[in-house]
């Protein structure tokens, strides 16, 4: 009798299956040798004289309550009365100073630093300018006015009696515009023979120590009465404008100083401390908004007006719990990661992955890293970092 194919296939894999061991398993798709854990990775052993050399230093990973603070975008301004612009205070000649050029946009001076000279002209000779330029205006408009009395001549839709008159007031402004280009002419002349005579220009020197932001003038210019001539703009003092949605406002610490930091540094690493002031009291109704001003503390090297920044806001709440360790203790790698080191012994120093989340005051804030009581290195942890990779003493 013969059996169908299904039972010889079935009869054929249960064979097979009793000849393979129980024992046997898939061979494994990766294998990794020498598998070291992150906590094991950097383990550094000092001499006594090493120690002694760099100068490690100690304290404890502390818990406790943390004043919360809120981040938020800010921007560098000039307060106001610290831009100035500086204008002619007579019409004449524009002169550089007596040492060196025009002072470049951008270039710091200091108080009572010589910006340029100008020579000023006599009353008699701003009056013939000035006459001069209304004699070249009425011969534009005699110009247009003879144009338009001609075009309409051809047309036969005015007198000749009206284009002869046109055409006579056009002769009238052009003599009048001729004689008084002319006695211009021997005015200007007569300016510059009175310089290389030696005639004592106005020295106009800088009100305030500042940056010079613009200058509109060249040298040898002719400039009129109140033309301005630069823009100085003082950076001893800068404020920070903070506009801040008005429903967070009610939340803030009043009167705390607040800590700015430049767009894309480390998180929390503020740069400078900034101190609550009195501004301009604007809102926008669109944007929901109020702007807070704050004084930055000791001069502005690290900023320029304009520029975005981040700004830490303290509140009013409750302070937060969280570890903290003192900012001296954490040190930057190439890629941006946060370590410290671990103290193992008196000779013997881990380093440890941490990860920062703000910055109050000399303390850094850490999410994850060493527990509450480890000893971490405050002093010579970048000392430690350079030994570490080849570089330290």
């Amino acid at each position: 009798m013969m059996r169908p194919l299904s039972w010889v296939l079935a009869i054929s894999s249960l064979a097979a299956g009793c000849g393979k061991r129980a024992d046997d398993k898939a061979a494994p798709a990766a294998k990794v040798e020498h598998a070291v854990p992150e906590s094991r990775l950097a383990t550094i052993t000092l001499s006594p004289e090493a120690v002694s050399r760099l100068g490690i230093e100690t304290a404890t990973v502390d818990t406790g309550g943390v004043a919360p603070t809120r981040v938020v975008g800010g921007e560098v301004i000039t307060p106001p009365g610290r831009a100035l612009t500086i204008a002619a205070p007579a019409a004449g000649t524009v002169l550089v100073p007596e040492e060196g050029g025009l002072p470049a946009p951008g270039r710091r001076v200091a108080k009572g630093e010589p910006l340029l000279r100008l020579l000023a002209l006599p009353p008699d000779q701003a009056k013939i300018r000035e006459v001069a330029e209304v004699a070249r205006a009425r011969l534009r408009q005699a110009e247009a006015e003879a144009k338009r009395v001609s075009d309409l001549y051809a047309e036969r839709l005015v007198s000749t009696r009206d284009q002869e008159r046109a055409q006579a007031d056009l002769a009238a402004a052009r003599a009048a515009n001729d004689a008084a280009q002319a006695q211009l002419a021997q005015v200007e002349q007569g300016s510059t023979a009175a310089a290389s005579k030696g005639l004592a220009p106005l020295r106009i020197v800088a009100p305030q120590g500042g940056v010079v932001l613009r200058l509109h003038v060249a040298a040898g210019q002719a400039v009129a009465a109140g033309t301005s001539l630069l823009e100085l703009v003082g950076v001893d003092r800068l404020w920070v404008r903070v506009p801040l949605y008005v429903g967070d406002a009610r939340s803030l610490a009043r009167g705390r100083a607040v800590a700015v930091m430049p767009l894309g540094s480390e998180p929390g690493r503020a740069v400078a401390t900034a101190t609550p002031v009195v501004g301009p009291p604007v809102a926008d109704p669109a944007a929901a908004s109020a702007d807070l001003y704050f004084e930055i503390k000791g001069g502005a090297v690290s900023f320029r007006p304009g520029e975005r920044v981040s700004v830490a806001l303290p509140l009013s709440g409750p302070s937060e719990a969280g570890r903290t360790v003192p900012t001296s203790a954490i040190v930057i790698d190439a890629n941006g990661g946060a370590w410290v080191y671990e103290r193992l012994d008196s000779l013997s120093f881990a380093r440890r992955r941490v990860e920062v989340t703000r910055v109050v005051g000399d303390r850094a804030v850490i999410a994850r890293g060493p527990v509450a009581g480890t000893q971490v290195v405050i002093a010579g942890a970048a000392e430690l970092f350079g030994t570490e990779f080849g570089a330290g003493k």
